[in-house]
């Protein structure tokens, strides 16, 4: 059977072919923005494996495979105009961001705060910190895309209706993890990320 490692490994290396191939296509037909966005994207699919290489910090393998679903299914909708013509465009990639950050969140809090001194917070308050990162992350998100529109040109924000929709979203996102996500931190073992992580292969 494959290891979780492993899934992790062909997640992340799918995830980055399929970004280096829209922007390949982007650098084709000189747009610029999807351009920026696939490299952006790449450095957040690689963030998974460096957390697990370089913090101990073991993230289960699915979140490999739906940072990497979420980042190219960005970069590819702005590629092909899909957040014009498909209206659940946004917000679905709005919703599966939001809920990976979220969890990715709840774990790094969790084990954070068991190497902190004095002991981490009650695991119980764990999702409400993480809900208010996501509240906020999403509100940074909304302010770099109106900068963009105001400095480089683009149209990221359509209107005052997508943007209140957006951040909709992405509460929604970070509220259904916070709600979903306390029995699951409360069965992590002890020592979860606080190991010698055995890497696989390349």
């Amino acid at each position: 059977m494959m290891s979780d490692e492993r899934k992790e490994l062909i997640s992340t290396r799918l995830g980055l072919y399929a970004l280096a191939l829209i922007l390949v296509a982007s650098v084709l037909v000189w747009e610029p923005y999807p351009a920026l966005t696939s490299l952006l994207c790449m450095a957040m699919v690689a963030l998974p494996r460096q957390a697990r290489l370089r913090l101990c910090m073991p993230l289960p393998w699915i979140m490999a495979a739906l940072t990497a679903i979420v980042t190219v299914l960005h970069s590819m909708g702005i590629l092909i105009g899909a957040y014009d013509v498909i209206w659940w465009w946004d917000m679905l990639t709005h919703m599966m961001a939001t809920s990976v950050i979220a969890v990715a969140a709840n774990l790094v809090i969790v084990v954070r705060g068991r190497r902190a001194v004095p002991r981490q917070l009650p695991v119980r308050y764990v999702p409400l910190i993480s809900l208010g990162m996501v509240i906020v992350l999403g509100m940074v998100w909304e302010v770099a895309e109106f900068a963009a529109d105001v400095f480089l040109g683009q149209l990221t924000q359509y209107s005052l209706h997508d943007t209140a929709v957006d951040l909709s979203v992405d509460i929604l996102g970070g509220a259904l993890v916070a709600i979903l996500i306390p029995p699951y931190l409360d069965r992590l073992e002890e020592d979860y990320g606080i190991c010698d992580v055995t890497l696989a292969s390349p």
